[in-house]
């Protein structure tokens, strides 16, 4: 590799370091998370595992494979080092606020980091591929893509908060017709990002309005529903409580889940 090859491995290492911070040190500085985590079933744990190195592949599949798009090999070996990257910086941040102790305690440790590596891998292969200069364009085009992009957004925001209490406590407190606002708000709130207030990245509804908010909208909520309801799962928050505790969890989730997914829409 020539030296200027080495410079840029460099610099995307680099960004992909600050990717998973970016997108993970809330995570990373919530205690709340740091009990979960010791205490979640190895089966969850380890379907999570499994669920973000899939999540992470498709990601760099989407967003294409090195400046030259060299295939397979290329997205696959972005998707390890964004791996490798979210692990690194979880370890380094919870190491040096003492959090973990990988030397006395490797399994706690090793527990904490994996389920970290979540939302840190996902801003470590945003990072790395979308911004740098001459960043990549994203190699995804069509449904699929799209709905596959709005799940990842609402993966980032969704698992940054399902570890708080909080959403326990507002979820106690929800009513059916609360609940039902909350949907709602979340679909308003997804559609306007997207279509409405003007960001950049702004898309039209080309294919009109309706058919817009029911295929894109309301299926990316459903999405941003999922999402939520299956990191509750794995934190263990529906265990011994009803369904309808659990669909008020997953609603109050999915609120920020849907934001996720929208943003996503927007920057990816």
């Amino acid at each position: 590799m020539s030296r200027t090859g080495d410079q840029e491995l460099a610099k995307g290492v680099g960004r992909a370091l600050a990717g998973a911070l970016l997108f993970a040190l809330p995570l990373l500085m919530t205690m709340e998370f740091w009990r979960l985590a010791h205490t979640v079933e190895r089966y969850r744990l380890a379907l999570l595992v499994v669920v973000t190195v899939l999540l992470v592949l498709g990601l760099n599949r989407s967003f294409g494979s090195g400046p030259d798009g060299v295939g397979v090999g290329g997205y696959l070996a972005d998707a390890g080092v964004a791996l490798l990257a979210a692990a690194v910086a979880a370890t380094v941040v919870l190491g040096t606020l003492g959090v973990i102790d990988p030397l006395r305690d490797w399994r706690a440790a090793l527990s904490v980091i994996a389920m970290e590596t979540l939302p840190a891998a996902i801003g470590a292969s945003y990072a790395r591929s979308q911004l740098g200069q001459g960043s990549r364009r994203p190699a995804g085009t069509g449904y699929g893509h799209e709905v596959f992009l709005m799940t990842a957004g609402a993966v980032v925001f969704a698992a940054n908060i399902a570890p708080t209490e909080e959403v326990v406590l507002l979820a106690a407190d929800a009513g059916p017709v609360r609940v039902v606002l909350l949907v709602v708000l979340s679909l308003v709130l997804m559609h306007g990002f997207v279509y409405a207030v003007g960001f950049g990245g702004q898309e039209k509804a080309t294919s009109g309005l309706v058919r817009s908010f029911l295929t894109l909208t309301v299926v990316g909520y459903a999405a941003a529903f999922a999402v939520s309801a299956y990191i509750l799962w794995t934190f263990g928050r529906f265990d011994g409580t009803g369904l309808t505790m659990a669909v008020s969890q997953t609603v109050v989730l999915a609120l920020p889940g849907s934001i996720g997914a929208a943003a996503a829409r927007l920057i990816l």
